[in-house]
């Protein structure tokens, strides 16, 4: 059975993904980045959105609070 994907974030920029994506992978979260083009010089249409494993939703948002790069608030609709 194949497991769903959810957003858990989304940037602007797509120099702000690779901190992000790499802080996300040394702690063993796989991370899908939705909307981001191959060549990271042109910008994506729309948001780039940073997708986690459903089951790792709860992992991802401790990990991204515990790393600065948001607030628990930021999660209150997740």
């Amino acid at each position: 059975m194949e497991e769903s994907f959810v957003t858990v974030k989304t940037f602007t920029f797509p120099a702000d993904v690779t901190i992000v994506q790499t802080f996300m992978e040394m702690r063993g979260i796989e991370t899908y980045m939705k909307n981001l083009t191959a060549n990271r010089m042109s910008y994506a249409l729309g948001e780039i959105e940073m997708q986690v494993k459903a089951s790792d939703l709860e992992q991802a948002k401790a990990a991204l609070i515990e790393g600065g790069f948001a607030q628990p608030e930021d999660f209150q609709f997740l």
